[in-house]
């Protein structure tokens, strides 16, 4: 999961209240004359169990005409579901994506069928790798069996918005204190917040590998922050 992520606007949201909040605090303290301004940045990252986990079914079909490769992509994703609930599998949410067309040219097309999974028995310490691998060598089986290609697990948390929510608390934090000694550097001080940007939340797969009994995901967050100093 990337940066263009749907809790971004949500958390831009609160911080731009916060920013005109400050702006008119501001203003009413130094009057029409703008206030000395310093911008910081920081970066936080945190760490948070896996919730979920996603896999898709992807198959291409070219026929003679574009009209008869779209009728076996439709033919395909009427009979993966059933298939899939058939192979003794619980996903949490299964779903079929529209026949999309590829290549005008070679009349192809691509059927995707995404199965979505939760990862609280497979997070068991003991258990749960093996557990996990069963499952994927099921759904690698049953992906040859329906001519498909398997994608690689992407995984995300159970909650995310309270782990972005503390990536950008964090990050601010992280902001503050450079932003503090350049304002004692001349001789000044930090009098309010004026704008807060979150200028990336991006969600790692694959981080750093943490202790712990299971695998984590990785929220990883950048934020600039804009700061009103006392006038001099």
């Amino acid at each position: 999961m990337n940066s263009k992520h749907p809790g971004l606007p949500a958390l831009r949201g609160r911080h731009i209240v916060l920013a005109l909040f400050a702006a008119a605090l501001a203003v009413s303290a130094f009057g029409e004359e703008p206030p000395p301004t310093i911008i910081s940045t920081g970066e936080a990252t945190v760490y948070s169990a896996v919730g979920q986990v996603e896999f898709r079914f992807v198959r291409h079909f070219i026929a003679d005409t574009l009209e008869a490769s779209v009728t076996e992509c439709q033919t395909f994703l009427e009979a993966a579901p059933q298939a899939i609930r058939g192979a003794d599998l619980q996903p949490l949410e299964l779903k079929a994506s529209p026949p999309l067309i590829t290549s005008l040219s070679e009349h192809q097309t691509r059927a995707v069928v995404t199965v979505r999974f939760g990862m609280a028995a497979f997070n068991a310490a003991n258990t749960g790798p093996l557990q996990f691998a069963a499952l994927c060598d099921k759904l690698a089986g049953l992906a040859d069996t329906m001519k498909a290609t398997l994608s690689s697990p992407v995984y995300a948390a159970a909650q995310e918005d309270p782990v972005e929510a503390a990536v950008v608390s964090a990050a601010m934090e992280k902001a503050y204190l450079p932003a503090e000694a350049a304002a004692q550097a001349v001789k000044s001080a930090i009098y309010a917040v004026d704008s807060i940007e979150v200028v990336e939340l991006v969600w790692e797969q694959q981080p750093d590998p943490q202790p712990g009994d299971v695998h984590q995901i990785a929220c990883r967050g950048r934020v600039q922050v804009t700061y009103v100093l006392t006038p001099q």
